[in-house]
């Protein structure tokens, strides 16, 4: 595992069990700390929450996952008693499809794996405003996801939604796709991180819009 600081109170946690990095990101928040899927399983969590315990003291935790995917959500029953953050259709495909994923994909569990499945579902977005966290609905690479951007250190963490070099598309809404990526380069942020990728800028939402835009018209020869 690799860690890096981000900013003022973010920090990239970054596995490399699945051949490809595969990123968990945490906001030390005024309140609460928050955490940002939760990869393949209890063990690989028990690191990240040591280097909690160290690093940002003892405040209430907040869990999210950006979306249902097997490798950002299989450690969640390591935090079963914390709120954990999650788009509605994304609970109700874990419920659907998490055990055949868990079936399918045993062999990369990491720890004493159970599905734990969201408990707090938004539809729209949720601010936090103590903490200036915003976590928002941005479907894309799969219609059930959240990014969450922290307002105070410009931080956009993506999700799958990002990727290099171009985006794993699960989800047939393209159009719904375009306006997530147009609606990133709105935001007012520094540093762009996806669940597969390291630190960016926007370049790398532009990247992905173009490709996104070329799947529509049915050209993507050059990629």
């Amino acid at each position: 595992m690799e860690i890096k600081k981000i900013g003022n109170r973010g920090t990239l946690f970054t596995f490399f069990d699945l051949g490809m990095p595969t990123n968990v990101y945490t906001i030390n928040g005024n309140r609460y700390i928050f955490i940002i899927d939760t990869y393949l399983g209890p063990d690989s969590m028990k690191e990240i929450q040591t280097y909690i315990d160290r690093e940002y003291g003892n405040k209430q935790l907040i869990i999210v996952n950006t979306h249902n995917h097997w490798d950002h959500v299989w450690g969640n029953c390591f935090f079963s008693s914390e709120p954990i953050i999650a788009h509605k259709l994304c609970k109700d495909l874990m419920i659907n499809y998490g055990k055949e994923a868990l079936d399918e994909q045993k062999d990369y569990v990491r720890g004493n794996v159970t599905l734990e499945y969201p408990n707090i579902v938004i539809t729209d977005e949720i601010l936090f405003e103590e903490d200036r966290v915003r976590i928002f609905h941005t479907p894309g690479h799969s219609d059930d996801g959240l990014s969450v951007l922290d307002l105070e250190d410009k931080v956009l963490f993506a999700g799958d939604n990002l990727e290099r070099p171009i985006p794993f598309i699960t989800s047939i809404h393209l159009d719904k796709y375009v306006r997530t990526l147009e609606g990133y380069l709105d935001l007012e942020v520094d540093i762009v991180i996806g669940g597969h990728t390291s630190c960016e800028d926007k370049q790398i939402i532009r990247d992905n819009l173009s490709y996104v835009r070329s799947m529509m018209s049915g050209d993507t020869k050059r990629y």
